[in-house]
């Protein structure tokens, strides 16, 4: 029943302070000072479209060995860093960043194998498909 009451309160709140001529958001960044100035617009660019290379392997190791083996991997590449994610029982994550490159080397235990899933992106897309070349063969 409180649920229902809360949710009744903040939709009642909600319609009042859309039907109102001041928003919350005008009363909170802009004091009556400010609102006669001319704001600023800044625009945001585009640098570069990423390039995205991917490949997979099946590999007939267990998936946590295989996230060690792809984190020494983006190590002896110099990769910054790198995250190992062992949340979930069927998969496990490795992240890694190089300079504009981010990789990401899933490993997921299939059956008795484990499916490794590997992702380059980056701005240059000779050098991520050199990254992800090495990746793949070194595993």
């Amino acid at each position: 029943m409180s649920k229902k009451v809360g949710l009744f309160l903040f939709l009642l709140a909600l319609y009042f302070a859309s039907s109102s001529s001041y928003s919350l958001i005008n009363l909170l960044s802009n004091s009556e000072e400010e609102q006669g100035k001319e704001s600023k617009v800044v625009e945001l660019t585009k640098t570069y479209t990423p390039q995205l290379w991917t490949d997979f392997k099946i590999l007939d190791i267990d998936a946590e060995l295989c996230s060690l083996k792809g984190k020494g991997i983006l190590e002896s590449l110099s990769f910054k860093s790198i995250r190992r994610n062992l949340t979930y029982d069927k998969a496990k994550y490795v992240y890694g960043k190089f300079n504009d490159n981010q990789v990401s080397i899933t490993c997921a235990r299939l059956e008795e194998r484990t499916f490794v899933y590997t992702s380059v992106a980056g701005p240059d897309a000779t050098i991520v498909e050199r990254l992800r070349n090495e990746i793949v063969q070194k595993l």
